[in-house]
């Protein structure tokens, strides 16, 4: 009997790289406050790679509690810039504060994925993309987050 695949996320992104590699399965949203985890794990100085994981396996560790005869895949993704944790900026403010911070430095997107059954933990990963941002002017940084430009018809 095959068990059945549930991706414990709601990520289009994640859901297009499964279909892509042929597999058939079913998307869940875990209800997780992602968060509140992270923020409890840095304040026990967890490393970036221990919060990757750990968000993973609690993804797929709560769906697959739902569904013991599934295999749920939980995915998390961390970037790590000299020790500090950075999450998606919400604001252009954020995201200037950001890049202005990578400027020129190196970085590591690390990326956790695990398989639970039955609640229960099977097997896990961690990758680890290492990229460097390329030095950049002020200007160059003003252009790139200037909202694009919409074409309008009179």
């Amino acid at each position: 009997m095959n068990a059945p695949i549930i991706l414990a996320s709601g990520s289009s992104i994640r859901q297009s790289l499964l279909r892509n590699a042929g597999l058939t399965f079913e998307a869940v949203t875990p209800r997780v406050d992602e968060e509140s985890v992270r923020a409890a794990l840095l304040a026990e100085d967890a490393k970036p790679r221990d919060i990757a994981d750990a968000l993973a396996e609690l993804k797929a560790t709560k769906i697959s509690a739902r569904h013991p005869a599934a295999l749920v895949i939980g995915c998390d993704q961390v970037l790590d810039l000299e020790g500090a944790l950075l999450s998606k900026p919400e604001t252009m403010d954020q995201a200037r504060a950001q890049l202005s911070a990578m400027r020129g430095k190196r970085h590591d997107l690390l990326s956790a994925v695990g398989i639970c059954q039955g609640g229960r933990p099977l097997w896990r990963h961690i990758g680890m993309a290492r990229m460097t941002v390329r030095p950049f002017s002020d200007d160059w940084l003003e252009g790139y987050l200037a909202p694009k430009h919409t074409l309008t018809f009179p």
